[in-house]
């Protein structure tokens, strides 16, 4: 009964690997896909960011906007 546990063990691993890159994820890639796949439109928004905060970087930038986003969309927020 252990080598079947192994297995399962095993693949509950490589199910919960996300990406190369530890789980941090591509902000950019998904600002592009929150524009609905308008890449000129993400990287105007990015500039825009970049110009709003000088300090940030493009990822840094994309990723304000993406959390932005996020929480602008979450149906728990009541609005009043």
């Amino acid at each position: 009964m252990v080598a079947p546990m192994r297995i399962v063990n095993s693949l509950k691993k490589r199910l919960r690997r996300r990406s190369p890159t530890g789980g941090a994820g591509d902000y950019v890639a998904e600002l592009v896909r929150l524009c609905r796949d308008d890449r000129r439109k993400a990287d105007r928004l990015i500039q825009e960011e970049m110009v709003r905060a000088p300090g940030l970087t493009p990822a840094g930038a994309a990723l304000a906007l993406v959390t932005r986003i996020r929480h602008e969309r979450d149906p728990r927020v009541s609005r009043l």
